[in-house]
This record gives C-alpha cells, structure tokens and sequence, in this order.
C-alpha cells in the first residue's frame, strides 16, 4: 500500500485563488487499496466490511460505546430530532450556526427558539436559555459547539436534567474536542457531526452521531435503512441514510493520517496567533478545553475592517469566508429578536485560510495584507 503523500500548495501564483479551505487528499494508490476490498467483496453499500471497519476505529479512537455512521450531518441532525420527537416542540438554538441547524429543525416541524450567544465563545448561552425559559417553555435545546469550540456542557446537562428536555448537539466541527479533560461526548443526549470534505476528519461526504442512550442507537440503525426491521416489517417510518462503503474507504483512508493532519494544520494556527495577536480577536473561553485546528476565525472591530480585509484579500488571491453570514437571525420568523451579542459578531467574523499543508509563505502574506488594511 503506497503511503500517504503530502499535497504541496503552488507558492508561486495566487492564480487560481487560495481557497479558505482545501479538502485532504490521500495518495489514489492508497484509497484504491481500500475500494479494491468493496470490489473484492461485491459489497458497496447497506452495512458492509469496510463501513463497519470505520465504525470500530473511530469508537476506539474517540472512546464512545454509541456511534453510528450516515451519508450526511444534515441526515444526522434530522435523525436526531426524530428520535427526541421535536414535532410541534419549541427547541432552544443558537443564531450563530450553519444554517442545516435550523433547517432541519424547520423540517422536523419543531418551533425555534434563538437564544443568544457569549460574547467571546460564540457559542448558544446557558444564562441566555434559562433567561429566555423564565418567560418562553422550551422542551429541547441545540446547543453547537462552534468551529469547534465547546459551549458549556456543564450548564446545559444541568438545565437538560433540571427540566427533563433533551440537549442535543450539533458537533458537525468538532469531532476531538475536550471538554475540561473530558471528551465531549460524555455530555448531552446525542452528539451529531458531519464528515463532509471540508472537515479536518471526512469521508468525502458523511456524518455520524453519538447516542448516550444504547436504545436511541438501535432506532436509529433502523431509521436510517427506511425503518425496516429484522423480519422486514416497517413499524417506524425512516430514510435512507446509510453511508457507503467508497465513503467509509476515504474515511480509513483519512483516519490512518490524521495525526499528521492535526500536527500540521496546528502549526498554522500556532503561527496565525503569533502573528495577528495586536490585530484582531480570537475566540475564547472560560474553561479548559481542547479544540482541533478545523478553522482559523477571527473578529474584526468593525463590519467596515472586515470587508476591507475580506477585499484586499481576495485581490491578492486569498479566499477568506464569513462565517456564518448573513446571520440566521435575519431569516427567522422569531419576533422580538433582541440578541445583542449575536448582532456584535456576527457581522464582524471571518474565516481565514486554513487546510493542510498551508505554507509559513501564504500565512506570512495573508497576515501582512491584513496589517496593512487596518493601518490605513
């Protein structure tokens, strides 16, 4: 089996334009060695060997009892809030999010309820639900670890068990984060996370969740292969939401490497820090915790520094991308939408360059283009 090779970034030209990410490739010899085994075993999709390959090693690797692999975090989000029956409940979420969040929650016919964030986390506030609980019923919430950055799990778990709602969490970016030592799947009811190639961990495109509860997994497994039981029979109508075995052969494939993906988009990182520390704001928290290198955001002043960054960026061939923009709560229908904090960032966020590989030259250049818009 050919090793993993390193894709070199042209240095050169900014012609095509640097993306704000770039999914990670492995050598084709080395995912054909595992499409070779589908071949081999005429099995490509509906539980096969190597989905149940990938299954085994990410449990291990993230120490859970529960995990089950779909085709999309969309799907696992949907999934998610069927089994919690979200119908015609009101769900406590955060305005600062993908939109499939929102969207799937739209789907599952849920109300949604936007609470706002921290300040410095970005993340849904546990004081901003219980504010919001005091005049609003709330029989679940969503909180998302953004850009993978934990909320507080504590909070959240003790308002979950104070209320008897379910917590669950869109962890579509945060695969390895810690949490104050602790895995992050140790909180919370289900933990769903997307595996789409932008992801520092992917399978091209995929999800997964996390369920604390073993019955929860079992009627998962069942709803994502149209709810059918073992003798056949459908007693609880599903999708399909099944993961091939070409997507879980790119996931082994990106598994065996990721410790060298995080070692290197850590290093990144390390450098964007060092580099921008009087320039901008990072996002922070409170507590202890351990995020993995999946993005490089960053808070400017002003909407008007940012769009000059975001300007002369792109005229010197470098992709930056607001996140998430334009914000969710401009297309909610909930009324008095007050979210201070939420207004402050969300106009004012953008995502940097970050993918493997990205050379000390392309981040050097980035930060000097950055330095000498705010200068001016």
């Amino acid at each position: 089996m050919a090793k993993a090779k390193v894709i070199k970034l042209h240095q050169s030209s900014c012609t095509p334009p640097l993306p704000v990410t770039q999914p990670y490739l492995p050598s084709a010899d080395k995912y054909m060695h595992y499409v070779a085994k589908a071949f081999d075993n005429k099995w490509i999709t509906n539980g096969g060997p190597l989905l149940t390959e990938l299954t085994d090693r990410l449990k291990e690797y993230l120490g859970v009892k529960h995990l089950l692999l779909v085709n999309n975090g969309t799907s696992a989000l949907q999934l998610a809030y069927h089994i919690k029956g979200l119908k015609n409940k009101t769900v406590a979420t955060t305005p600062f999010t993908f939109p499939a969040t929102l969207t799937a929650l739209t789907w599952a016919d849920a109300n949604v309820h936007l609470s706002d964030i921290q300040k410095d986390s970005w993340n849904l506030s546990a004081k901003a639900v219980l504010d919001d609980m005091e005049t609003q019923d709330i029989d679940a919430i969503v909180p998302v670890n953004i850009f993978g950055v934990p909320c507080e799990l504590e909070e959240f778990d003790q308002i979950g068990q104070a209320h008897n709602i379910p917590i669950i969490y869109d962890s579509a970016q945060s695969l390895l984060t810690k949490y104050k030592g602790k895995s992050i799947f140790d909180y919370g009811d289900i933990h769903c996370i997307s595996f789409h190639a932008t992801k520092l961990f992917h399978t091209c495109e995929g999800g997964a969740l996390v369920f604390k509860n073993k019955e929860d997994l079992e009627r998962a497994e069942r709803l994502i292969n149209f709810g059918i039981q073992e003798l056949g029979e459908v007693h609880d109508p599903g999708i399909n939401a099944k993961m091939s075995e070409l997507h879980a052969a790119m996931g082994l494939c990106t598994l065996d490497d990721l410790p060298m993906l995080i070692e290197n988009r850590q290093q990144s990182v390390e450098r964007y820090h060092k580099l921008l520390a009087n320039l901008v704001e990072f996002q922070t928290t409170t507590y202890d915790c351990d995020v993995p290198p999946m993005y490089m955001p960053v808070k400017f002043s002003s909407v008007e520094e940012l769009e000059a960054v975001e300007r002369n960026l792109a005229g010197n061939g470098f992709m930056a991308r607001r996140y998430f923009y334009p914000g969710n709560h401009k297309f909610m229908t909930q009324k008095h939408c007050e979210l201070p904090n939420n207004r402050n960032a969300t106009d004012k966020i953008l995502c940097l360059p970050l993918m493997h590989n990205l050379s000390k030259q392309h981040i050097h250049s980035i930060v000097k283009i950055i330095n000498k818009t705010l200068i001016q």
